[in-house]
């Protein structure tokens, strides 16, 4: 006959290896778009933003003096270049650190529906630990062979709405 599968079907993952300290869903629930699902430990993260915060301060400032000086010859052009290059580098690492305290908090990328929550709090999420799994069955895709006389028509997709129209 034919296959209903979901309009969108993932296995919720950690980015990072890192220690569960929430978990935001039950088992079956529907969730939104962007909803939180999990929260991993955040100390690291966040010590590690302090310190590119710090760095990027300094550096900063260092830059910003550098730049007054340069037009009276006292900061030479390299030392300057050198002083923006380590301000830039700085701002790269308090970005990096602020993706990596992002990725302590894993969101629903679409609404839909989780499956069994396949971790607890306080056990280790790795890259590949499956968390979830997440379904949109809003629409439902049907997927069967067509009987057909003709060898050049195959197998089609059909989608069919479920519910109220969107």
């Amino acid at each position: 006959l034919g296959t209903a599968i979901a309009n969108e079907s993932i296995e919720v993952m950690s980015k990072t290896s890192n220690f569960v300290s929430a978990v935001r869903f039950r088992d079956g629930e529907t969730v939104k778009h962007g909803q939180i699902l999990i929260e991993l430990d955040p100390a690291q993260a966040r010590a590690d933003l302090a310190e590119a915060s710090a760095a990027l301060t300094e550096s900063t400032s260092q830059y910003e003096r550098a730049r007054d000086l340069l037009s009276t010859r006292v900061v030479s052009q390299s030392q300057y270049e050198q002083l923006e290059a380590t301000m830039k580098a700085n701002q790269a690492r308090a970005d990096a650190a602020t993706a990596r305290l992002a990725d302590t908090v894993i969101r629903a990328p679409f609404g839909g529906r989780v499956g069994l929550r396949r971790v607890s709090v306080g056990s280790l999420a790795s890259p590949g630990t499956v968390i979830t799994t997440l379904d949109d069955t809003s629409v439902m895709k049907v997927d069967f062979a067509e009987p057909s006389r003709e060898p050049a028509r195959g197998a089609r997709t059909l989608r069919a709405n479920r519910g109220a129209p969107r």
